[in-house]
């Protein structure tokens, strides 16, 4: 995208960035955190102005194969990303605000369902809000073990590890969020509002084209 007077970035100090537009830079730091990958496939879902506006007539594949041997050259990531996949992983669950949550049902299938993150720590550990008369509580309640998986723009971290089903008056407190009360009216004391609280176990990462596998 050419850089004009009315596109630039801005730097902290209010001058205009001569390197970044405003869309991926503002106040001296990118407004997005993203791995080089999740750009490119972030930048994707505007292939149709971009064709429109260059007279190009790429398809997805092509415009991310031309992006995948541009973007390494770009100054943003010219420097490899130093961190470690745990650490980016970390961000990445930061990104999120939904998970998929895995239990085992009576018959040994597997039951993925989507879910609201509503806590976590580091990149293994997250906190889920349901109701106790779920199939989710009946499935954990029978086997804890449990799978969950978040992903954005490209990115994952798969899970395996395990649920414990809270019902404690002062954690289900201190987690309680205004929106849940559509769903448990009676508020914090609700008797049908528990916490669900994944903990991992082992990791399978898929971060920027990097792939591994870990015991936490």
């Amino acid at each position: 995208m050419p850089l004009t007077d009315g596109n630039k970035g801005i730097h902290a100090d209010g001058s205009r960035s001569e390197d970044y537009c405003t869309y991926c830079y503002q106040d001296g730091k990118f407004t997005q955190d993203f791995t080089m990958s999740q750009m490119i496939e972030f930048c994707l879902q505007f292939l149709d102005q971009m064709n429109a506006q260059t007279g190009w007539n790429l398809t997805p594949i092509q415009a991310k194969e031309q992006m995948y041997r541009y973007f390494p050259h770009l100054k943003r990531w010219k420097e490899p990303d130093g961190r470690t996949l745990p650490e980016k992983a970390v961000c990445l669950l930061a990104q999120c605000e939904n998970v998929t949550v895995v239990s085992i049902d009576a018959k040994g299938y597997p039951r993925p369902v989507p879910m609201s993150k509503i806590g976590a720590k580091d990149f293994y550990e997250v906190w889920m809000a349901t109701g106790a008369d779920s199939v989710k509580v009946c499935d954990f309640k029978a086997n804890n073990k449990a799978g969950l998986c978040y992903e954005h723009y490209g990115d994952s971290v798969a899970l395996r590890g395990t649920v414990e089903i809270v019902t404690d008056d002062a954690i289900r407190q201190e987690m309680w969020q205004d929106w849940f009360v559509h769903h448990f009216p009676g508020g914090p004391t609700d008797p049908n509002y528990v916490l669900l609280h994944f903990t991992g176990e082992e990791a399978t990462f898929w971060i920027n084209g990097e792939l591994a596998h870990e015991k936490l």
